[in-house]
């Protein structure tokens, strides 16, 4: 087994402190017999296991990481206003876009940043997100 020392500033120790001692009370306030207690050190050893098992479980259900390709995410855009008998030429002009670039994000040519692509997935009348994109293989 390893041994890590760490070094923290007095303001930091006192914030993870009280942390501790809070989580410490939630536990007691949830389970009225339980007198176990916590210290700082246990605290921190916790914090970096649920991490490391957060990190883990992403890796088991991250599609970036399947056969060592890269995805590339696109958009189902098209066949969605298409299906609400919605124009390129009518969502260009809601989101004050030329419609060649609206175009582009449609057949996939490129992809919006963020806040474009909210505004898009608003004016298509917000259909559920899992239906909006889709992971090609690169």
């Amino acid at each position: 087994m390893k041994e890590v020392t760490i070094q923290l500033n007095d303001d930091t120790y006192d914030k993870i402190k009280e942390i501790t001692e809070l989580e410490n009370l939630i536990n007691r306030h949830r389970d009225k017999n339980r007198r176990d207690d916590y210290k700082t050190e246990e605290f921190i050893i916790g914090c970096i296991a649920d991490k490391i098992e957060q990190i883990e479980h992403f890796d088991s259900v991250n599609p970036f990481l399947k056969n060592n390709t890269q995805p590339v995410i696109k958009n189902r855009f098209k066949e969605i206003a298409k299906q609400k008998n919605i124009y390129i030429k009518d969502v260009a002009e809601q989101l004050d876009m030329k419609p060649p670039n609206v175009s582009k994000i449609f057949n996939n040519v490129s992809q919006p940043r963020l806040e474009l692509f909210i505004k898009i997935w608003m004016v298509l009348g917000s259909p559920p997100l899992h239906q909006c994109i889709y992971l090609e293989e690169g």
